[in-house]
């Protein structure tokens, strides 16, 4: 009986293993879309590769139009040290002479306090794709957009 349940074990492992879908891939970019969706290819070719769609429309005539619409956001902090006295006002306003003085260290003995900095960029990336099929459900034109801001 053990034997039974683990040849069933290890058998369910190794399809699970070899038998992942295409989709599984985490990211979506216009590289494989441009790969691997062709005029031709059939709907179970494009759920392979891109997934499940995010809306599926149907026009008058039967045919299927799949609409992906997918977004992310990335943020990066930055961390460095910068002089206190470099983005102190002395610089900014009308005294920068005398600022650079300061930041050379030529009118202050000794060196210059550096305080940690941190800077956050926030940036989103959209990627939309339209799929039409044909009466035979194979695809008949495809489109996409990829914006990044």
């Amino acid at each position: 009986m053990f034997k039974k349940v683990f040849n069933l074990f290890l058998t369910v492992s190794i399809i699970s293993i070899f038998a992942a879908p295409a989709f599984a891939q985490k990211t979506l970019t216009v590289g494989i879309v441009q790969k691997s969706i062709v005029k031709g290819i059939n709907q179970e070719k494009v759920i392979m590769t891109l997934g499940s769609p995010n809306i599926v429309t149907q026009d008058s005539n039967g045919k299927e139009t799949w609409v992906y619409d997918k977004m992310s956001s990335s943020i990066a902090d930055s961390n460095k040290n910068e002089s206190a006295i470099r983005k102190g006002t002395l610089v900014r306003d009308s005294w920068h002479t005398l600022g650079m003085f300061l930041t050379l260290g030529l009118l202050v003995k000794g060196e210059p306090e550096m305080t940690q900095v941190s800077q956050i960029e926030t940036s989103q990336s959209t990627l939309t794709i339209v799929i039409k099929f044909d009466e035979n459900n194979l695809v008949e034109s495809y489109s996409y957009h990829s914006s990044k801001f």
